[in-house]
């Protein structure tokens, strides 16, 4: 499980994040949302430790994030930001191969695990082909792999404390039928008990797959809680100043958004 206790993040004399406090249990999937330059990127920053907190602490599977060492932690928890720069003529393949780095597993279950991800994603079609040569919707399923393989051994078994994947707009060049994939993708692995927490924009997404909602603006946590108590036409309406009128699905029941 993962919390964020009063966290507060100044860059450069900027303030970027003020007293965020969130909890995501084991195996539950946290959507981060609001506007943009809300502060949700900054915040999965502070999470990966990517951005040191200016006050406040995280505490990683019942531990203070700093007591973890960064090859420990890279065993157990995979980012995936916005976008990656990758210019080096890698196949697919060996883009995916790069998560293995932190374990010690052999190269044999390597392959293994590399070919199951590029599975799980739509991608073995991909694996022997130039990375940089990929669309930007074949990339991102490409590094959706690699984040995968990373924390493969908590995606494929249930264990004592869980993995922890942390997505930022992940479904941004995702096609319909891509985006449904990783609907999927989240329910599974939070089954087998992966925690995750993802930047989303798509309201109708997020009610598909997310267990609680975090909204934020201007570096603050506004609202938080499950799906159907935040996806309001009220609390649509305060967070992003438009108007919505918010339905049920007629298939699953979860809450419909229209604009």
């Amino acid at each position: 499980m993962l919390k964020t206790r009063s966290i507060g993040l100044n860059v450069a004399g900027v303030p970027l994040l003020n007293n965020i406090s969130i909890s995501c249990p084991k195996g539950s999937v946290t959507a981060l949302m609001g506007p943009n330059g809300a502060g949700k990127t900054s915040l999965l920053r502070v999470i990966s430790g990517e951005y040191k907190a200016s006050q406040g602490t995280v505490d990683i599977n019942g531990r203070a994030a700093n007591d973890w060492a960064r090859p420990d932690i890279a065993k157990f928890m995979a980012v995936l930001p916005q976008s990656s720069t990758l210019d080096f003529a890698f196949t697919a393949e060996e883009v995916v191969a790069l998560s293995r780095t932190p374990h010690n597993t052999g190269l044999s279950r390597d392959l293994e695990i590399i070919a199951s991800a590029l599975s799980m994603v739509d991608a073995s079609y991909l694996a022997d082909r130039s990375f940089v040569k990929l669309s930007g919707g074949e990339k991102q399923r490409v590094h959706l792999a690699r984040v995968l393989a990373q924390i493969w051994e908590h995606c494929e078994n249930q264990s004592s404390d869980g993995g922890i994947l942390l997505l930022d707009e992940p479904s941004a060049s995702f096609d319909l039928a891509h985006q449904i994939m990783l609907i999927e993708i989240v329910q599974k692995i939070s089954a087998a008990g992966v925690t995750v927490i993802m930047v989303m924009h798509d309201l109708n997404l997020a009610a598909k797959c997310a267990d609680q909602l975090v909204f934020m603006n201007s570096g603050e946590c506004t609202a938080m809680g499950t799906v159907p108590e935040l996806l309001t036409s009220e609390m649509i309406r305060k967070v992003y100043s438009v108007n919505a009128e918010v339905g049920l699905h007629p298939v699953d029941g979860t809450p419909l958004i229209i604009i």
